[in-house]
């Protein structure tokens, strides 16, 4: 590109009077702001870099120019912002020839780069959701590495939630895997709308608090997951922080995961399967991340997990703990594939938690933890399928219910059969303590009754479902993804058109930890390992219950304004522009 091509000739000397402006289009698609005050040009970005009004109606006053709707100020010289969240303007040079007045138009320089991710950083300290939409678009057009923004996210969110939060940390921790997860199977709008889901979890004041230093020498491993095991059945949490810490310092990192998931299985934790959850969570971000990014936050939140004030239970609960712990010798590994699924789900079911235990541990002897782990799945997901939703679906039960029977899958992999096989305790009881709920025991093994197709081909049944969401037809939301399944249409299709709506409601982060789990699961009912749940009748109820869930609770409203904002945002928009 020559000088002559990046000069732009803006208007005639005399076009402009004293204190007036002027937008001048752009190479790439922006228009340029052309000033004249005080005798001088000056030329700026049109867009105002706080929410996008166009700078030429501002007010000009010595040397800066005030924009016309929330009153952010700018330097015309250097383009520097005297507010707090928000980014310096992009300023560009002027030339006088021949009686015109020439403004050259350059790239954009590489230091916005960090600019923008020091705006991030101000919209997560701030907990501005605009701030951080704008701030992740921008760099995402920028052509930021996404590895780089969630890096930033990743070491905001654990000083944040070790300075801010107690055990209500683990919904955040939710979001913010979830959203990156879901993230990654969406481009466009819709993966910045997990994107920024994904740091408001982490979103919030991160204060200063005492550094972790490791306990004094001699170190010994075993003395010191025994002093985590004692803290956390005594509900000891804020000694426990230190030892994990200590651990990690002495090259025992490998061996902090499984110790919190062995604790969490206990007995003594029945009817906390949220902290099951979160401890999965947890470990998936140091699989992703590693101890360096992740460390502070799973030290910190595990050890209040595994170490939270706790009740004296009440009476089905304590019998329930101690008929698990007149078990035990029968759960510490589970391996074959040979029992009754369908006499299993029905003793779950039941209202008699002795019954249930049993059942389990009978088909603990006989099934291997990955299949059984898929009927918990599955037997979830079906009860999703059918609840009745004329007065009070039980959503966030049934959703527990699904989350945490998946989440035994990460369980399994960092901490063993035995911890798996625990979980599955802890998963029985909370489908006995979801009682309340009426829905009937249906053996998992029949398929759902016969549906007509929704649509004359798969574009149009497709579009019957999502229109059934959008009307907020629950029961026809079920049959009609029911029907769609059994005309043999694609399930992957349909899942990820059900996920983009989900997406794209003000309800979508109360629903993104089951999309979540729907995706890994419905990957499983669709690869070839029936252990996992290849080819098993019940697998469609997993997008039967998403669709009913997510049309039962859904807002109707429009969740992906401010992402389809901030991506025009940074395309170089303006507020007016975008609306005309």
């Amino acid at each position: 590109m020559t000088d002559r091509e990046t000069w732009i000739r803006a208007a005639a000397c005399g076009d402009l009077a004293d204190g007036e402006a002027l937008a001048v289009p752009a190479p790439d698609g922006r228009t340029i702001a052309l000033f004249f005050t005080d005798g001088a040009y000056h030329a700026t970005d049109n867009q105002c870099p706080h929410m996008g009004f166009p700078l030429v109606r501002g007010l000009v006053r010595n040397g800066m120019v005030t924009c016309d709707w929330h009153g952010r100020s700018f330097d015309l010289t250097g383009g520097g912002c005297f507010h707090s969240q928000c980014d310096d303007v992009r300023v560009f040079a002027t030339e006088i020839r021949d009686d015109a007045v020439w403004i050259r138009f350059d790239a954009e320089p590489e230091d916005r780069r960090e600019a923008r991710l020091r705006l991030l950083w101000e919209g997560l300290l701030g907990d501005d959701r605009w701030t951080m939409s704008k701030a992740i678009a921008q760099l995402l057009h920028g052509g930021v590495p996404e590895a780089d923004i969630v890096e930033l996210i990743m070491r905001h969110v654990g000083r944040h939630i070790a300075s801010s939060h107690d055990l209500d940390a683990g919904d955040d921790v939710s979001r913010l895997i979830n959203g990156l997860k879901v993230g990654q199977r969406y481009e466009g709008e819709d993966r910045l709308i997990a994107l920024a889901i994904a740091a408001r979890s982490a979103a919030g004041p991160a204060a200063e608090r005492n550094e972790n230093v490791p306990m004094p020498p001699p170190y010994d491993w075993e003395r010191t997951a025994r002093w985590v095991r004692n803290f956390a059945r005594d509900r000891m949490g804020n000694r426990i922080e230190r030892c994990l810490y200590t651990a990690w310092t002495e090259g025992d990192g490998e061996k902090i995961l499984p110790l919190l998931l062995e604790c969490a299985v206990e007995p003594h934790f029945l009817d906390f399967g949220d902290s099951l959850v979160s401890l999965a969570y947890l470990a998936e971000l140091q699989d992703l991340f590693g101890w360096e990014q992740a460390g502070e936050l799973i030290f910190n939140l595990g050890a209040k997990l595994i170490g939270q004030p706790r009740q004296e239970p009440e009476r089905f609960r304590r019998d329930a703990v101690a008929r698990m712990r007149e078990l035990g010798v029968d759960i510490d590994a589970a391996s074959g594939d040979d029992f009754d699924e369908d006499a299993l789900a029905s003793a779950v079911t039941s209202v008699d938690i002795h019954r249930s235990f049993d059942a389990l541990a009978s088909a603990l002897a006989g099934g291997s933890s990955d299949r059984l782990i898929t009927t918990f799945v599955l037997l979830a997901a079906d009860r999703m399928a059918r609840t009745p939703v004329a007065v009070d679906a039980g959503w966030p039960n049934l959703t527990r219910e699904l989350n945490l029977a998946s989440s035994l899958r990460a369980l399994k992999t960092h901490g063993g059969a035995g911890v798996a096989a625990k979980g599955l305790f802890h998963a029985a009881w909370h489908i006995f303590a979801d009682r309340w709920i009426n829905i009937d025991h249906r053996p998992l093994s029949e398929p759902l009754p016969a549906q007509p197709p929704p649509g004359d081909d798969e574009d149009a049944a497709a579009a019957a479902v999502l229109d059934a969401m959008q009307t907020l037809d629950v029961e026809a939301a079920g049959d009609r993804v029911a029907g769609y399944l059994q005309a043999g249409y694609s399930g992957d299709r349909l899942l990820h058109d059900l996920g983009r709506t989900i997406l794209q409601d003000d309800t979508g982060h109360e629903i993104l930890p089951t999309l979540r789990t729907v995706f890994d699961e419905w990957s499983n009912v669709r690869g070839t390992d029936a252990d996992l749940g290849a080819g098993h009748p019940a697998g469609a109820q997993l997008l039967v219950g998403l669709a009913r869930h997510a049309t039962d609770v859904r807002s109707n409203s429009d969740g992906r304004s401010a992402a389809v904002t901030a991506m025009r945002f940074a395309e170089g928009r303006t507020t007016v522009e975008m609306f005309e």
